[in-house]
């Protein structure tokens, strides 16, 4: 996957999970419900151990009809280990011109954390398919984002971090290219949770990001 296909698939969907937990037992699990209610792009970070063997796993799993990223990507090493998992995009938290380096070398397409207007365009610069704007809640959520799109029009934006399934309009009203989410949408399903619910709030999610599908 490259720059442009990863791109497309986040106007195709809409929607990034997060996939992030003390442990990857209940990742394939999870992934497998989310994918029958219709998310397409999941991100399995690298803080959880065991995610490389998930990504593995989903991959074989749920085929190329899904799109399994990895996640808090902030060593090269990381994209190393990424990429031999079977990853088709990487999520970095910062901004790392060594990571992006080695992400292009590799093939993979970066969604790049960044959350001042420095580090938004300093990514975007990079080669960055999209900048995830992280934490995004924690500092104004949507008249945040509006505020950096202003004067940036043209770079493509996925808020992140406390994204709730009634700001996924808002956000992508104002122009994000996709929404990510975690906890709002995961809940406990990861850590032995009902995986029922998971999929009644997925389809919610989705429903809601499907409004905006190819609209930009």
């Amino acid at each position: 996957m490259i720059q442009h296909d990863l791109q497309d698939t986040l106007i195709e969907n809409r929607l990034v999970a997060i996939l992030r937990a003390a442990d990857a037992n209940r990742f394939a699990d999870a992934a497998t419900v989310l994918h029958a209610a219709g998310v397409r792009v999941l991100e399995a970070a690298l803080t959880t151990p065991g995610a490389t063997d998930a990504i593995s796993t989903i991959r074989k799993k749920l085929g190329d009809d899904a799109h399994v990223g990895a996640g808090t990507v902030r060593e090269v090493s990381d994209v190393d280990i990424a990429a031999d998992a079977g990853a088709t995009f990487l999520v970095t938290p910062t901004v790392n011109p060594l990571v992006m380096e080695r992400a292009h070398e590799r093939g993979l397409p970066v969604i790049c954390g960044a959350l001042t207007p420095t580090e938004i365009d300093q990514a975007w610069r990079l080669g960055a398919a999209a900048v995830k704007v992280f934490p995004i809640a924690a500092v104004g959520g949507i008249a945040y984002l509006r505020a950096i799109r202003a004067p940036m029009p043209d770079i493509p934006l996925v808020p992140t971090g406390g994204v709730h399934l009634a700001d996924v309009a808002k956000y992508l009203e104002s122009g994000s290219i996709a929404v990510a989410a975690a906890t709002p949408l995961l809940g406990d399903a990861l850590a032995g949770g009902s995986l029922a619910d998971l999929a009644t709030r997925a389809s919610e999610f989705v429903a809601a990001a499907a409004k905006y599908v190819s609209r930009l």
